[in-house]
């Protein structure tokens, strides 16, 4: 009774201790073609796409393409590959579709891949 007892309760601590409810990073704002203001309830980093290359002459139906897939509030899981001056650089995939961001971007032809 006692080790059922000592068992019950370190699985009820190991639960509370464990559970937590995580709020995921979302889309505050799409600053340009190729950068994002995201936010997780706690912070905001300014990223930049990875692996695009933006045409100039694509920069305003870059944004209005991007603003359509990401629109404000959007979650998204970040992939961090590096930074640039202090902008953090990373993969972004939307909760709703799992496929990177660059490679739609790139497979509309308004970025190309520059890695």
């Amino acid at each position: 009774m006692n080790k059922l007892f000592i068992k019950i309760l370190i699985l009820f601590i190991s639960f509370l201790c464990f559970y937590s409810v995580v709020d995921a990073a979302e889309i505050l704002q799409v600053t340009s073609s190729s950068v994002l203001l995201i936010g997780d309830h706690n912070r905001t980093y300014t990223v930049k796409l990875a692996c695009t290359e933006i045409s100039p002459d694509l920069e305003e139906k870059s944004i209005k393409w991007l603003k359509e897939k990401l629109p404000r509030h959007t979650k998204v899981n970040l992939k961090p590959k590096g930074s640039v001056d202090g902008v953090l650089v990373a993969k972004v995939i939307p909760f709703d579709s799992n496929i990177d961001i660059t490679e739609e971007y790139i497979n509309e032809g308004l970025a190309r891949n520059k890695c």
